[in-house]
């Protein structure tokens, strides 16, 4: 019953705040800026013969024109290394490898 009681108090606290700022309240989301972060790929790899796992790993965060980063992480027994590398238009100017690629065309889609 408390749940249910701070839930409509909620609900009605949305309301005076959305009323306060000049827009009716709904349920549908605001549309998102084009640099807002829209299209994520992650891609999960094993490097190295001599460890077992897939704990290396490849990520990029892009917007809805292919601008961000790509993020890797390479793991080995005894050091883990991480890399970052701007993405401009679905491309980087840095050498890309076979994973980061892969990581950018999951985000694309």
């Amino acid at each position: 019953m408390l749940a249910v009681g701070l839930s409509l108090y909620s609900l009605r606290q949305q309301r005076r705040l959305a009323s306060r700022l000049g827009r009716r309240a709904t349920s549908e989301p605001a549309a998102s800026p084009a640099s807002a972060l829209q299209h994520v790929g992650v891609v999960r790899f094993n490097p190295y013969h001599d460890t077992g796992g897939d704990y290396s790993f490849a990520v990029a965060l892009l917007d809805a024109a292919g601008a961000g980063v790509v993020i890797s992480g390479l793991y080995h027994r005894d050091r883990c290394r991480v890399y970052a590398k701007p993405v401009s238009a679905w491309d980087s100017s840095y050498q890309l490898t076979d994973e980061e690629r892969d990581a950018i065309d999951r985000a694309r889609g």
